[in-house]
């Protein structure tokens, strides 16, 4: 479709109407808030000879359509009120208004304004709330407007100064948020007494307890720390608050750790956990048969005061003497005398899961006869098998395969094994007790 640019209907268009050269002495007397309604056709965006409007608006809105008349007047009022500096040509009334305005603002409170220019950051002055009525009301006013805690510790550190002892601490009891932000206030600015002191006014004895230590432990001084191990020691011992037992065993655990690194210097560095001790501690002991109790470098003795399970002793003891191939120390480790045995022989006994150590001492690279040994203390022949096969011990998959009574994989495994090797000769005394208990009187049914 072939487009008619100098036809004089087109350029008449108001669709097409961008400017007039003759409209240039004209004066606008007024805006309209309106949008000018458009003449040319919607459809015409669909034909050949369209084009999208080219028309600027300019549209200019009042300040009163965006806000309320009283809200616009209170911002000209705290404008008015944080400008010490008059401007020129302001009349006489206007000027005294202006002064009476600030000299009423620093006379008298106004809870609204004050909590506005904390919520902002801004600087203003707390001076003029003198009633502990109108210092509880701009704290809460505060807290009701969801104040940051800048704001509130702002107010707090200014009723700290003004009231006393008891007013002070009633507002913190009253108010959870202020008081766990004047907590946290404590704190980051280093004042541990200061915090603990509060924490046991309000009861909170655990926290208390637990910071006390936290502060005693991250001492660098060793004499510094254990004098005051000793003291929350000997402070929780007659004070009679309600702290879990546990706290007191980890309070004395800690005390008696410090003493071993006092007595023992050269056993290993500071700041190390129980834990890293007890397998120094492992390393430096020589009698595993008969441990001294009274040494306090005895690995069990050690394990004792410091409350480690039995568990973590013997998997931390396991793990020292694999990586140290003592292996003959091993069977030491998990011998136990029975209370309840009349003849009070040791027997072998673990506080945690007999696979884990076999599997473990096999990561380790122990030899074939130490995962033998852990391997024929377990009494379930199939898992006992099952592990044997995984941790590539033979004489315990055979053993396990006479516990089953599974002469054909026996015999099937004894053609595998290299001729004249131990194995091999294992695994053929094996079969010779199998076969000859099939004819042993326990296993001759009687029929009467």
């Amino acid at each position: 479709m072939d487009m008619q640019f100098d036809s004089d209907g087109y350029w008449n268009r108001s669709s097409r109407a961008a400017f007039s050269f003759e409209d240039e002495d004209d004066e606008i007397d007024g805006i309209s808030t309106e949008l000018p309604s458009s003449n040319w056709d919607n459809n015409g965006i669909f034909s050949d000879d369209s084009e999208l409007p080219t028309n600027n608006y300019c549209i200019q809105i009042s300040i009163k359509d965006l806000l309320t008349e009283e809200a616009l007047k209170e911002v000209l009022h705290e404008q008015t009120l944080d400008d010490r500096v008059m401007a020129k040509g302001v009349s006489a009334e206007e000027e005294l208004k202006l002064l009476r305005r600030q000299v009423q603002s620093t006379l008298y409170p106004n809870v609204k304004a004050t909590t506005h220019k904390l919520m902002q950051g801004k600087t203003t002055s707390l001076e003029m709330y003198k009633s502990l009525h109108e210092k509880q009301q701009l704290l809460d006013s505060l807290l009701a407007n969801g104040g940051g805690g800048h704001a509130i510790i702002a107010v707090v550190l200014f009723l700290k100064r003004t009231l006393n002892s008891a007013q002070f601490h009633g507002i913190l009891k009253q108010r959870p948020k202020v008081l766990q932000e004047y907590l946290s206030f404590l704190q980051d600015c280093g004042d541990i007494s200061g915090h603990i002191e509060l924490l046991q006014r309000f009861g909170r004895h655990q926290e208390a307890a637990l910071k006390q230590f936290q502060a005693a432990i991250e001492l660098a001084d060793p004499s510094g720390r254990k004098h005051q191990l000793q003291r929350l020691v000997d402070a929780y011992a007659t004070a009679g608050v309600g702290i879990i037992p546990l706290y007191e065993q980890v309070f004395h655990a800690a005390l008696k750790m410090q003493l071993l690194l006092e007595k023992e210097p050269h056993l290993v560095a500071d700041h190390l956990t129980p834990i890293e001790l007890l397998y120094a501690c492992c390393q430096r002991n020589g009698n595993w048969k008969e441990q001294d109790m009274l040494k306090l470098i005895s690995p069990q003795r050690f394990a004792a005061d410091q409350q480690i399970s039995p568990a973590q002793y013997e998997w931390t003891a396991l793990n020292e003497r694999a990586q140290a191939q003592a292996y003959a120390d091993l069977e030491c480790i998990f011998e136990r005398i029975p209370t309840w045995h009349p003849l009070k022989t040791k027997q072998f006994h673990i506080s945690f899961d007999l696979a884990s150590a076999v599997q473990r001492l096999y990561e380790l690279q122990a030899p074939a006869t130490v995962l033998q040994l852990f391997l024929s203390k377990m009494s379930n022949s199939n898992d006992k098998l099952n592990l044997a096969r995984r941790v590539k011990c033979i004489k315990a998959v055979i053993d396990a395969m006479a516990g089953l009574k599974q002469q054909q994989e026996l015999i099937q495994l004894k053609e595998t094994l290299p001729d004249r090797s131990e194995e091999k000769f294992y695994c053929e005394n094996a079969l010779k007790t199998l076969q000859s208990k099939r004819w042993t009187t326990d296993n001759i049914k009687l029929k009467l």
